[in-house]
């Protein structure tokens, strides 16, 4: 960008004359409607031109223009945001839950860990509060579970002598 150096081209003289003329204009003593602009004015108008290009495009307007139409809005929208997000979300509905509810929300895998291993859960936890009788399984969910847990001897044991003849008979054997 280059620099102008503002050079007045008419001297004190020709202002002069265009101060009596604009005044002369004013008080309407002309003799025409319109008058006719002096030369000087179309000698000066490319120049005055270039000079309000020029100062509409410096550095500083652009950054004035710029500060107007992107910083500020941008930053009143921030703001704005931030202001609507703390007052105007909704706060969840409180509820208060009980460690029962949440255990019987489990899986039925996780509850009989939680069943063999009580020592991981909180001391002041006891069955009772969960409800559940633990001592009412039946001898297939037994079997089941040694079963699926790989203590498939002990489930073998606890088969009486009909469940044993008819576990042979099933895998091929019979017996003697």
């Amino acid at each position: 960008m280059r620099f102008r150096q503002e050079k007045n081209p008419a001297g004190d003289e020709a202002e002069r004359a265009l101060e009596a003329e604009v005044r002369r204009m004013v008080s309407g003593s002309g003799t025409s409607g319109v008058p006719e602009p002096p030369d000087l004015y179309w000698q000066n108008l490319a120049v005055r031109a270039n000079a309000q290009i020029d100062g509409a495009t410096s550095g500083k307007a652009l950054s004035i223009l710029w500060a107007a139409r992107v910083a500020i809005p941008g930053v009143v929208a921030i703001v704005s945001f931030f202001i609507g997000l703390h007052y105007y979300v909704p706060e969840p509905p409180r509820e208060d839950v009980s460690v029962a509810a949440v255990v019987l929300s489990l899986p039925a895998t996780a509850i009989d860990s939680l069943l063999l291993h009580p020592e991981r859960m909180d001391p002041s936890f006891t069955v009772q509060e969960l409800g559940v009788d633990v001592s009412n399984v039946s001898r297939e969910q037994i079997a089941d579970y040694l079963v699926v847990s790989g203590n498939t001897s002990a489930a073998v044991d606890g088969l009486t002598e009909r469940e044993t003849s008819v576990l042979l008979a099933a895998l091929g054997t019979g017996t003697r």
